[in-house]
């Protein structure tokens, strides 16, 4: 499946319903300063096996454009990075919901949100593998 490197609306994790799933089953795994929670679903009338939504908490970064600032940085990395998720996730039946919370601190770049994403994935798929 060869999908250009876009981030198309229906990649987005929008329902209440299935951000709240996300945080009810408790399913998370960590790399600072990013967290991601995760929860297979049904596959719905997507052509996309993820459906992602991100966060950046407003206690610890006040200002709006620092908090966007780094919801931009990891839609970046998540969208130059997708094409080696979905390679690994070709379930015709599943979906998989994230959410990508960063719980860091201080602010950080590309480099440091890249480097950590790609840790996280791989801590995820270890997850992920022996239930499928």
């Amino acid at each position: 499946m060869s999908l250009p490197n876009t981030f198309s609306k229906e990649e987005r994790l929008k329902s209440r319903k299935q951000i709240g799933l996300l945080f009810k089953n408790r399913q998370s795994v960590g790399s600072y300063p990013l967290r991601i929670f995760w929860a297979e679903t049904e596959r719905e009338a997507s052509k996309y096996p993820v459906a992602i939504s991100f966060s950046v908490s407003k206690r610890i970064f006040k200002q709006a454009v620092k908090r966007n600032r780094h919801k931009r940085l990891m839609l970046e990395v998540f969208r130059l990075h997708k094409h080696e998720l979905y390679e690994k996730l070709n379930s015709e039946t599943k979906q998989l919901n994230l959410m990508l919370i960063y719980v860091g601190k201080e602010p950080a770049d590309f480099a440091t949100i890249e480097k950590k994403y790609l840790k996280l994935m791989d801590k995820l798929f270890a997850q992920i593998a022996p239930q499928t």
